[in-house]
């Protein structure tokens, strides 16, 4: 994701006007149908099989205790290109995706074995061992974007011979072409998800894979207005730098309901021809900037390359991800902006297959920040005991009364956790207790 940052400096210097008309709104963006939504990258030939070792680390967490608990409520499955094919804008030079490989990279998805059938099957696996969770789990679909021809230097737009729609040759150097076709692909997806009839997935909404607008952005609100009379919400992840033209009207000019912004503090970039990292004031602004006209954030490392983040490999570059969870909370990010996690090709898969307690212990704590942001957007956050009160939070514990000796105490995944009166420790988070008897408690633990 993160390579394709393509920096238009020409288009940033004219268009301060339409960056100062943008809305402050001075609340970070969040969602209604979705919480913490991770990246899954799937298609190109470069990219990891999504079968079930590969998802579970994103489906569920086991902490170093060996206690495992729900993780992801969302995942937005995406590709940028197939082999030399590119499924968006990538610029000069690029090679345009046609129709057929297009239908490729959404037949990917819908196989059997891995990505979409295996996230649904892993579900029901886990609810055996964990319960119901607390959300249902949903699933963002990137549509392919209408791409320039490269094939003769610079990138213009042209008739590539893209492929016919309902009997019509469609030709890219139309604008009215390039929304039909997009139209004509996000009903595909949907149509698509339907037919498979999933038992534990939703379909959430439809992403924009391109993040500038610069090469689309004229066709982006009509594509957006279908997706919405899909009955379908329309998502986003602009990049950091010279972006702002885009970004600040993520939602007042292009209609998108909900669009994260990349900070991009993890990753290296060139300057005057030298691999530098950003500074930290990087992180801090593009989130001060996110709240100003109310986008949502991207948390951001990887476990390949140069930007390599496992604790073995870099400490320095491990920190950065540290730096994210604790700027987001410095800055109420977790308390109230909804947050897309990008972790590379498969860093959440790196990282469970590591054996250094440091990676444990920051994907616990992050694990576990995620947890609790998934019991307040299902609304049961503040949780106090009601009046017939038998059930006691304490740090790391509960105490059940006497007046209860056949309580029963569930987590919010619906998994027994204790029974009987006294005292025992559990993890942080949200549990109700029933005493037997028809009444029940709800306790936080912290």
């Amino acid at each position: 994701m993160k390579a394709f940052h393509i920096p238009f400096i020409a288009a940033a210097l004219s268009v301060s006007a339409n960056i100062q008309a943008a809305e402050e709104i001075n609340k970070f963006g969040r969602d209604t149908e979705v919480c913490d939504v991770c990246l899954i990258y799937s298609g190109d030939t470069s990219r990891p099989t999504w079968d079930a070792d590969h998802l579970r680390p994103y489906v569920t967490h086991k902490y170093a205790d060996g206690h495992r608990e729900w993780f992801y409520d969302s995942f937005l499955f995406l590709e940028f290109h197939l082999g030399n094919a590119q499924l968006a804008n990538a610029g000069a030079g690029q090679q345009a995706a046609v129709q057929s490989e297009w239908m490729k990279y959404l037949d990917n998805l819908f196989e059997e074995g891995h990505d979409l059938h295996q996230l649904d099957r892993m579900i029901s696996e886990y609810k055996l061992e964990l319960g119901e969770p607390s959300f249902r789990h949903k699933v963002i679909i990137s549509t392919c974007c209408p791409a320039k021809d490269g094939s003769q230097g610079g990138a213009v737009w042209r008739d590539i011979n893209w492929g016919t729609i309902d009997g019509e040759k469609i030709n890219f150097a139309l604008r009215s072409h390039r929304i039909k076709a997009t139209k004509w692909f996000i009903d595909q997806i949907i149509n698509r998800f339907k037919e498979e009839n999933f038992d534990n997935i939703d379909l959430a909404g439809i992403y924009w894979l391109e993040e500038s607008l610069f090469s689309n952005g004229e066709i982006v609100p009509a594509i957006n207005n279908h997706i919405h009379s899909r009955g379908l919400r329309s998502y986003w992840i602009p990049y950091w730098k010279n972006n702002d033209q885009y970004a600040h009207e993520w939602n007042s000019k292009y209609n998108f309901d909900l669009a994260w912004r990349q900070p991009n503090y993890f990753f290296y970039e060139k300057v005057d021809d030298q691999l530098t990292l950003p500074p930290y004031s990087q992180l801090t602004e593009a989130i001060e900037d996110s709240k100003r006209y109310g986008l949502g954030l991207e948390l951001e490392f990887e476990t390949q390359g140069t930007s390599n983040g496992m604790h073995e490999v870099s400490p320095n570059m491990h920190q950065r991800l540290n730096d994210y969870i604790d700027e987001f909370e410095k800055q109420g990010v977790w308390e109230s902006a909804g947050v897309a996690h990008y972790s590379g090709t498969q860093g959440l898969y790196h990282m469970a297959q590591s054996t250094d307690p440091v990676n444990q212990a920051t994907i616990d704590r992050l694990a576990r920040i995620v947890a609790g942001r998934h019991n307040k957007w299902a609304g049961i956050d503040n949780i106090v005991a009601d009046s017939m009160q038998f059930a006691y939070p304490g740090n790391g514990e509960i105490y059940i009364t006497a007046d209860a000796p056949d309580a029963v105490c569930y987590n919010f995944s619906g998994v027994a956790v204790h029974y009987g009166d006294g005292r025992f420790k559990c993890p942080e988070g949200f549990y109700i207790v029933s005493d037997g008897k028809g009444n029940a408690s709800k306790v936080m633990v912290r």
